[in-house]
């Protein structure tokens, strides 16, 4: 398999690091020199899993910063567990699990990552040293808590000098790029839905794949926003606008929808074509160059003119449904030209243009799935409460290094689709880890004298390690040997002929993975499918308050809270229709909120619109399966209304059409494929918000923290 540049340059950076982490450590004599080559390996190589390559910089800064204060919180946790419960095992595992429950339960609910690290951190290295002070002393404990920190902080710090150095790669400059492929996506899809009506329509598979491709490019930009504030000052100004077009970015797919969606029904009109061609003139110039120059100079803001019509000679139904496309297209011509102007901010930061730009952020909310945290944390509970009998009772001294990992691997693994899988692709690389590391112990470390064949020495299972983690095949084997393996040479104390400790600490580590797929095993997660239903049957409350309730909540506030749900459904879902679904679901909302805006205008006729309103959202949360016939008798009950609302002169055609397009949506049965979807048994989704990339480099590191505490050893000076 040919080894590209960026993986050798990726184990470069690697090696160095390790190396002046292992040499400044035991230059400084500290506790643990293995603690510090851990904190490298994952700093550098966590990431690496996500990217299949040399990460971002923005990532990296991230993921040092949670890890010093989340491994700091949870030595401070440590001690305070030891010095309340030393000498009281039994309370010690009651109030260590419950911290490692909390932890749990915080993490699968925090949104905000590098919060959600600190949580995890702070979790498990609590745990980490409090049964490490007890597997070797309670009076230890504060060397155990100040080396764990002192060390990860080298560590980190080595890591980061490392990535900072050599080649370093910033992600936030293709955050310009990524802008313009979403905003250019965007215009070619309202090209091609504005086009002159074809022999055959669009099927609607052809329709999907676009719409998928927009919310992919999207969604690569929401992820290079994220770096913008960790890695540069000179996007720092930038923060609000991008946060607001954030939001903003998911408004303008909606509306391509809609927009798709409302010349459907224009087109069946005898004389839809003419008011559609007085459209086109108007948006196409403006479509086509941000189609092919999305970077170009803004423009000011195009208004579509109001139609010049004869009340009396145009057909009611012709004016609303008219009227609704010139609404829909005048908001993505209005969201195009705002991400415009962003974009062209980006290359010109000194632009007076930028003063125009946002400058405060939006507050966001997010769907949290209360029953999955719930479940997770009563698992890594009563696993950590079990074995902790087990090792209290049996007396077995070498216990406390399987509990270690257990509590570890129930907490980092939670995310994965299929944790159990995970751990037994962990447990073959720390399986090699042991036997390998037992010849480089005792039969090569031996015959070394001196730092520089020492460094040799771990340099060269490092690269190793390193160059396999970016295959996702061989991530976790390679993450899991090379760490493991470093840490089993125990390089704080002085070399002592000892394969029984070895062997011991060993099997303890073996134990403690196996025990954790027992736990994964008995304790399944639910499914893509359950967690579906359960998203779908959140969705269905939420619709059902907002047709309901009297108040109407922020329109941010509610597109943040629908945008994280449908990232969840789309991820479950995996399939182009499931994105186009999803979407559908969020205009949905989107009209309610609209129609129940307007609702003022309606006139006479806004009790009675409130109370048909109110009873859709009565029946949508009855049903826990929603029947497309069901979806079709309420979209002819909307499309009654707008026959009687056609002819109330006084009413703006603007409520007319915000019903209408009510209606298009529910005919089109939103949600009904995804709900049939959450009702299938098959396991053929292993999609999942979160990879198990974050919990295989930190349970690796788990390990080695276990395995440091045994076995034989020698002290290179």
């Amino acid at each position: 398999m040919r080894i590209p540049a960026d993986h050798w340059l990726l184990a470069l950076r690697t090696v160095l690091a390790v190396w002046l982490a292992l040499f400044l450590s035991m230059r400084l004599d500290l506790y643990q020199p293995a603690w510090a080559i851990l904190a490298v390996m994952i700093v550098t190589l966590q990431p690496v899993m996500f990217t299949g390559g040399t990460p971002p910089i923005g990532i990296i800064i991230g993921r040092s910063v949670a890890r010093l204060f989340g491994t700091l919180f949870g030595a401070i946790v440590g001690l305070v567990m030891i010095a309340l419960f030393g000498q009281q095992p039994m309370l010690y595992l009651l109030f260590a699990g419950a911290w490692l429950a909390f932890c749990m339960y915080w993490v699968m609910l925090e949104q905000d990552e590098h919060l959600g690290y600190v949580m995890m951190l702070s979790g498990y290295t609590a745990t980490l040293v409090s049964l490490t002070a007890i597997g070797n002393g309670i009076d230890n404990i504060w060397s155990v808590a100040q080396g764990r920190f002192s060390e990860t902080a080298l560590g980190i710090g080595c890591g980061l000098l490392a990535h900072v150095v050599i080649a370093p790669r910033f992600g936030s400059r293709a955050l310009p790029s990524a802008l313009s492929r979403f905003l250019s996506q965007a215009a070619t899809e309202t090209l091609t839905t504005l086009a002159e009506p074809r022999s055959q329509p669009r099927s609607q598979a052809s329709r999907d794949a676009p719409l998928k491709a927009l919310f992919q490019h999207y969604q690569q930009f929401e992820k290079l926003r994220g770096l913008a504030r960790l890695e540069t000052r000179r996007l720092s100004h930038f923060i609000p606008a991008l946060d607001r077009f954030a939001s903003d970015g998911l408004a303008l797919i909606t509306a391509v929808r809609e927009l798709e969606t409302a010349l459907d029904y224009l087109r069946h009109c005898d004389d839809g074509e003419h008011w559609l061609a007085e459209l086109r003139q108007q948006a196409l110039p403006l479509l086509r160059a941000i189609e092919s120059e999305p970077d170009g100079k803004p423009t000011e803001r195009l208004s579509l003119a109001d139609f010049d019509w004869n009340d009396d000679a145009i057909a009611p139904r012709t004016r609303a449904r008219a009227e609704l496309v010139r609404q829909r297209l005048g908001e993505v011509l209005g969201l195009l030209q705002h991400g415009r102007r962003l974009r062209n901010a980006l290359d010109d930061p000194t632009s007076s243009k930028v003063k125009a730009l946002p400058r405060e952020r939006r507050s966001r909310v997010t769907h949290n799935e209360h029953f999955v945290a719930r479940y997770n944390a009563f698992r890594v509970f009563i696993a950590f409460e079990l074995l902790g009998q087990i090792w209290v009772h049996s007396g077995w001294h070498s216990g406390y290094l399987a509990m270690m990992l257990l509590g570890v691997f129930t907490m980092l693994f939670a995310k994965a689709p299929n944790p159990a899988a995970v751990v037994y692709q962990f447990l073959w690389g720390s399986i090699a880890a042991v036997i390998l590391g037992g010849i480089l112990l005792f039969l090569v470390l031996p015959a070394i004298n001196g730092f520089p064949l020492l460094a040799i020495a771990i340099g060269i299972p490092v690269a190793i390690g390193t160059l396999m983690t970016p295959h996702p095949r061989w991530s976790l084997i390679g993450l899991a040997g090379a760490i493991t393996m470093m840490t089993l040479l125990n390089l704080h104390s002085t070399y002592t002929f000892s394969p029984t400790s070895y062997i011991n600490g060993g099997l303890a580590s073996i134990i403690g993975t196996i025990a954790s797929m027992i736990t994964y095993s008995l304790f399944r997660q639910r499914s893509a499918q359950e967690r579906i239903e359960t998203l779908m049957a959140a969705y269905w409350r939420g619709l059902g308050r907002l047709l309901r309730e009297k108040s109407l909540p922020n329109r941010a506030r509610l597109e943040s809270r629908l945008y994280d749900r449908l990232g969840r459904l789309v991820a479950l879902g995996g399939s182009d229709s499931a994105v186009r679904e999803a979407i559908d679901l969020h205009a949905l909302a989107l009209c309610v909120w609209r129609i129940r805006r307007l609702r003022d205008a309606l006139g006479p006729h806004r009790a009675e619109i409130e109370a048909w309103l109110g009873d859709i959202g009565r029946r949508v949360v009855a049903r826990r399966r929603h029947d497309p016939a069901v979806w079709h008798e309420l979209a002819d009950e909307a499309v009654g209304w707008v026959e009687r609302l056609y002819h109330q002169a006084h009413l703006p055609i603007a409520s007319i059409g915000e019903i209408a397009m009510l209606g298009h949506l529910m005919r089109e049965a939103p949600g009904v494929a995804l709900e049939a979807r959450a009702g299938e048994t098959t396991d053929e989704i292993d999609e999942s918000l979160d990879g198990p990339g974050d919990a295989a480099s930190d349970a690796t590191a788990a390990t080695s923290t276990a395995n440091a505490t045994s076995g034989g050893s020698r002290h290179a000076d």
